[in-house]
């Protein structure tokens, strides 16, 4: 993925802002939206899409419903794990 195609970032005026809900929600539920951007609010999900030109838009809906930091995550497929040592 290129640069171009990455939604643009900025920091919270709020502060440090807990995303734990959302960390944990991406833990229990990521594995049904690898390859695509998810936005959640308030530990619940807002919006998905594979397409990174329309996450700008599911961040403003997740804002105009309340929503004042909204997370957004490209969900990546795990690797495997390496096993490492001699058989």
């Amino acid at each position: 993925m290129t640069a171009k195609n990455l939604p643009h970032t900025r920091k919270s005026s709020l502060g440090k802002v807990d995303f734990s809900r959302e960390r944990e929600w991406i833990l229990q539920h990521g594995h049904l939206y690898i390859g695509e951007w998810v936005v959640l609010g308030d530990g619940a999900l807002v919006g998905h899409s594979a397409d990174s030109s329309e996450i700008a838009a599911i961040v403003e809906r997740a804002r105009t419903e309340g929503i004042e930091t909204p997370y957004v995550k490209f969900v990546c497929e795990d690797s495997e794990p390496i096993l490492m040592g001699w058989l």
